[in-house]
């Protein structure tokens, strides 16, 4: 700051004053409409809903997620088939019990013995 020792030098201050004043309160106004806007619940709502839309898209078309999904619906697949066989027509509550846990170890069995996609690329 420079030193006043004038009316005139004193009045030019005073007006660089004001317009400085005057030009932060219009950034304080500017920053406190964008920071209300940003703030705005519904806008953070559907900021998170577009979010999660994108990543679930992102998810859903890897490659890695298509195999998972198909490695373990032939797991469960071929789980529920060999209780079919193993069950028979009609079976008491001690083989259906039985055929469960059959089903279980088959299906977990297939899903581990499944190749990942991480294997194929790397033989």
């Amino acid at each position: 700051m420079y030193r006043i020792n004038s009316d005139k030098t004193l009045a030019t201050a005073i007006q660089n004053l004001e317009a400085q004043r005057v030009l932060e309160l219009e950034i304080l106004k500017k920053h406190a409409e964008y920071t209300f806007h940003e703030l705005n619940p519904l806008n953070i709502v559907k900021e998170k809903i577009h979010d999660g839309l994108s990543n679930i898209s992102e998810t859903v078309h890897s490659t890695g997620f298509k195999n998972g999904v198909l490695k373990t619906g032939i797991g469960l697949a071929t789980g529920f088939l060999t209780k079919k066989l193993f069950l028979g027509a009609d079976a008491g509550i001690v083989k259906r019990l039985l055929g469960t846990a059959v089903q279980a170890a088959v299906s977990g069995f297939i899903i581990k013995k499944l190749p990942d996609e991480s294997s194929e690329i790397n033989t």
